[in-house]
């Protein structure tokens, strides 16, 4: 077997834990409960876009949207990365073993398609980051 098949299958499968982790903690951890806290804005003041998206992803994979826009503005576009990363795992995983031969140009597929996800799903953080960074100088 082809060691880039291989490598890929095994990374693919990583991220699809991790992403089912990220669904499991979600679930596990209800409102008010979560123990990792937002040690950004507890140690700088500023508040960042990432807090409250743990409170937030509990109560959206519970059903609760409403909730959910009140815990963080940003968690159905940071849900929907891990909701679609989810279903493009699963789908690459059964192409390239139906696509064995393919390997090299699905795996750039797959990284193309990931990256734009991201950069779209994460745009608010990219840009929050980007901001303080220009307002360091």
């Amino acid at each position: 077997m082809d060691q880039r098949l291989v490598s890929y299958r095994k990374i693919n499968l990583l991220f699809l834990a991790v992403i089912i982790g990220v669904f499991v903690y979600s679930l596990l951890f209800s409102l008010g409960q979560h123990p990792i806290p937002s040690f950004f804005t507890d140690i700088s003041g500023i508040v960042s876009p990432s807090k409250g998206l743990s409170a937030a992803f509990s109560q959206l994979v519970r059903g609760n949207y409403a909730d959910a826009q009140r815990n963080n503005p940003h968690v159905l576009q940071i849900f929907s990365f891990f909701a679609l990363q989810l279903m493009l795992r699963v789908f690459f995983l059964l192409l390239i073993r139906l696509k064995a031969k393919t390997v090299r140009c699905i795996i750039w597929v797959d990284i193309g398609v990931s990256l734009m996800l991201f950069l779209w799903c994460f745009a608010p953080f990219i840009r929050f980051t980007f901001n303080l960074f220009l307002n360091s100088f």
